[in-house]
């Protein structure tokens, strides 16, 4: 078993990830799962819009997102770890 580290952020207080800087190792957290995706860059009536990525299967913005995850390298190293 690896113990990892993950840094949860608030978009209130800390902003949208980079994501230029964080490729693979950001995640959102909506409707209490961890949800692979990124920032849509825009809002909807106060709410940040994120787009998921096509293996959540929504194919659709999710509004409402309040966390973002840090994992400490891109999620596809974890299991080389």
């Amino acid at each position: 078993m690896n113990e990892v580290t993950i840094k949860i952020h608030a978009v209130a207080e800390g902003g949208l990830p980079n994501m230029e800087n964080l490729t693979g190792r950001v995640a959102f957290i909506f409707d209490g799962c961890i949800v692979s995706g990124w920032p849509a860059g825009r809002e909807e009536e106060g709410d940040q819009v994120w787009e998921t990525d096509s293996d959540v299967g929504t194919h659709r913005p999710l509004i409402g997102v309040t966390h973002w995850v840090e994992f400490p390298v891109p999620v596809w190293e974890l299991e080389r770890q």
